[in-house]
């Protein structure tokens, strides 16, 4: 696949995250990923949940969410102004938030947060796995005699 690349700046509203996931998406859809890959779907939940952690505990700073295709991974980056870095809790069951990380971890192969200059960039990778389709015929060698 050809590399591709995604660069979105983003107001610090919860109104954005929705916004941002349905673009990153749109976008990501046209990178020739499979059509019946589940990275669609786990980047667009990898994207919202780092993107509302940074609405949440940024504030109304810049935003930013980069999407990158190369080789076979999608990197999601979340970019923001707060020096402050994401901590992984564990929430008792009946807790509504502090769950974004795990998931991440769960979902990507890597992931991690960086300082910046500006503050700070969390990334995760999710991999593109190209599993034939039943619509693709399967080539498979007879064995000679």
């Amino acid at each position: 696949m050809e590399p591709q690349h995604l660069s979105i700046s983003v107001p610090g509203t919860a109104r954005a995250v929705t916004d941002v996931r349905h673009q990153v998406v749109a976008e990501i859809r046209g990178w020739g990923l499979p059509a019946d890959s589940s990275a669609v779907e786990t980047v667009a939940l990898v994207t919202s949940e780092l993107l509302t952690n940074a609405v949440q505990h940024a504030g109304q700073g810049p935003i930013s969410v980069a999407a990158l295709l190369k080789d076979d991974t999608v990197r999601v980056e979340v970019s923001d102004a707060s020096p402050t870095l994401p901590t992984p809790g564990l929430p008792d069951e009946d807790d509504e938030h502090g769950r974004g990380l795990l998931i991440v971890a769960a979902l990507a192969v890597r992931h991690d947060v960086e300082t910046t200059e500006s503050g700070k960039r969390c990334w995760a990778e999710i991999p593109v796995q190209h599993e034939p389709t039943p619509h693709s015929p399967l080539h498979v060698p007879l064995p000679r005699r």
